[in-house]
């Protein structure tokens, strides 16, 4: 009879659970115990979640799939997580479970819209944490959780399982162990370089998988032992020809090819992406899909695995390396049909060589030629509605890049302009914070002065808003983009128009963030001075006087507030002023004859009260 817990699990999400386990049994016969994979169990036996960080290569999900297997021999049902929600649907209380997430929030970079679902799942991550029955072991590339967008408020992050650190990184004695289980020979035939490098355990795992000559030679230059196998591939008839290009629509499905992309008629885009690879290898464009899937097949356990109708790398680095190969070779290709995933996160234009620094080696760099190509691409996935990826792409954060990519736009006729500017993301589902959004919204929230400029001239409406509510007079002034607030506001917006679900308007997030200047401009449009959040209840004014902002209060005050406008526990201005000690801001209250008597509800504080009891003398 099925328990409780595999009755929520559909049955074919079962069946691939169990292949998957199974082909981690297979493995786990050649692991090597570590004090790094003794660490993970001992982190988890005491906190119950562990985030195992390194560099791609070094044996995160290794040592990962090893503690499941060991927790499953306890009585443990193991369940690995491809999308945030699946802890969510397959948790079951009391239920002895252990989480597997492997490559959090991105393969290469950080994947912001994953760390936004991350985020909206903690309440359900502290929930199993909670649960003793429950663990949860979590991958993340090292410099995916170094990013400062990886800031997601994990209770993981206080067990941290850094494998490079000099407390977990493999010892001489455990890389001897790992070179004879593999490769049958010993670390001290190698030299210093090989024995150093940072993904020792997956040159041992990929020497060991296939018939790569010299193991020295290999250790030394392993990624210039792949490119050659692939260079002579060329050289190898039809057979060879068939395999490379097998390889590349591994690349253009950013490692996630379905064997059902095989089957059936060969569809139009299928041509053209048939067709372009061909020709970027000179081979017959009317090659079928029945002999790439038999090239594909042949290549399983050396560079591809196939489980559960989907072809991938054998290894995430080996497709890093792939990536980049292919980019050399086709990046026209690429850029037309990859997934918008591999363009987004792995294509950087060569001006930017400033911006590599968070990447791996392994980018692939836009030379000018293609820029235009790049471009094109990246208009096609904005006008279907994929906004907030393009607008959150690292290129755009380059002011050269963004320059360039004006002078294109501005050629465009110009109905496509005026849509380009008012669409919307469809992307995002409507439960995440930013759908809807628009890159009016994005361009003001990232300072994008020149973009703003041209969407204000393409007849962009101002006041066009994201799912909560949020437009970009709203970003502007929480950013303190004081020269597009001006932009935006000689086009008449709305001033008071507040997000749904703090209530907080552009004049509120200007005031409590400090920013004098924008606070001007706004009340040059006569906004609601008095307008709170719904929360709390807190003015703008109140805020100000929190924050000792001098200047914006004494901006406000010359609109006529009223200085007696309290939040919801009868905490007014004069009164917040006097708790935190701001004299000057006191003063300025007090010439627009506030009522000084006026106390808070809980205990019936006044602002003498309050300034006597914190010895704020002066007040």
């Amino acid at each position: 009879m099925e328990t409780e817990q595999e009755e929520v699990i559909p049955r074919n999400i079962r069946d691939k659970i169990k292949k998957q386990i199974e082909d981690w049994e297979k493995k786990d016969k050649m692991f090597v115990p570590t004090r790094a994979s003794d660490y993970v169990m001992e982190c988890l036996q005491d906190k119950g979640c562990v985030i195992l960080t390194a560099p791609s290569g070094v044996g995160k999900s290794f040592i990962s799939r090893h503690t499941a297997l060991i927790l499953q021999k306890e009585g443990y049902n193991i369940i690995p997580v491809e999308l945030p929600s699946d802890i969510k649907t397959y948790y079951q209380p009391g239920k002895q479970t252990v989480f597997i997430v492997d490559n959090i929030c991105g393969n290469f970079t950080v994947n912001q819209l994953q760390v936004e679902n991350w985020k909206q799942l903690l309440p359900v991550i502290y929930t199993i944490i909670a649960d003793k029955c429950c663990k949860i072991i979590v991958s993340c590339r090292l410099q995916v959780y170094k990013d400062d967008k990886f800031d997601i408020e994990f209770p993981l992050k206080f067990c941290e399982c850094n494998l490079v650190s000099d407390k977990l990184c493999l010892t001489s004695v455990e890389k001897n162990i790992i070179a004879k289980t593999y490769i049958g020979t010993s670390v001290d035939d190698m030299d210093d370089l090989s024995q150093n490098s940072e993904f020792f355990p997956l040159l041992c795992s990929l020497y060991h998988g296939g018939k790569n000559g010299d193991v020295k030679e290999f250790f030394k230059n392993p990624f210039n032992v792949f490119q050659n196998k692939l260079d002579n591939l060329s050289r190898h008839g039809d057979g060879g020809n068939y395999e490379i290009c097998s390889l590349a629509l591994c690349v253009l499905s950013n490692n996630h090819l379905k064997e059902k992309w095989f089957q059936g008629k060969v569809t139009d885009e299928q041509q053209h992406i048939i067709k372009d690879i061909c020709d970027a290898f000179e081979i017959n464009r009317s090659t079928s899909k029945t002999k790439l899937k038999k090239a594909l097949d042949t290549l399983d356990g050396t560079f591809i695995c196939e489980q559960n109708g989907m072809y991938r790398t054998v290894h995430d680095k080996l497709f890093d390396f792939l990536a980049h190969y292919f980019g050399q070779k086709m990046i026209e290709c690429l850029i037309d049909h990859g997934d918008y995933g591999l363009v987004h996160e792995r294509f950087i234009w060569q001006k930017s060589q400033a911006d590599k620094n968070s990447y791996t080696y392994f980018v692939i760099e836009i030379p000018d030629d293609y820029l235009e190509s790049y471009f094109k691409r990246f208009i096609k996935e904005w006008s279907a509605g994929n906004v907030r990826i393009i607008f959150i792409n690292t290129n755009m954060t380059v002011l050269l890049f963004r320059q360039q990519l004006l002078r294109h736009l501005k050629q465009l006729d110009k109905s496509q302009q005026v849509t380009l500017v008012n669409t919307k993301d469809t992307v995002l589902p409507t439960e995440h914070i930013e759908s809807g959004t628009t890159s009016l919204i994005m361009t003001c929230q990232n300072g994008y002065t020149g973009m703003v400029q041209w969407m204000l001239h393409n007849d962009v409406d101002v006041d066009q808003c994201r799912g909560d509510g949020v437009n970009g007079l709203y970003m502007a002034s929480q950013k303190g983009h004081t020269d597009i607030v001006k932009l935006l506001l000689e086009k008449s917006p709305n001033v008071d128009l507040c997000d749904k679900k703090f209530g907080f308007s552009p004049l509120y997030m200007a005031s409590k963030s400090g920013y004098t200047d924008i606070v001007k401009l706004l009340l040059e449009k006569s906004p609601n001075v008095d307008l709170c959040e719904k929360k709390f209840g807190f003015s703008p004014l109140y805020m100000a006087s929190q924050s000792g902002y001098t200047d914006i209060v004494k901006l406000l005050l010359e609109k006529n507030p009223n200085v007696d406008l309290c939040n919801k526990i009868g905490c007014s201005p004069l009164f917040i002023a006097s708790l935190t000690g701001h004299t000057d801001i006191v003063k300025l209250l007090l010439e627009m004859n506030p009522n000084v008597d006026l106390c808070e509800n809980a205990y019936g504080l006044s602002p003498l009260y309050m300034a006597s009891k914190r010895g704020h003398t002066n007040i």
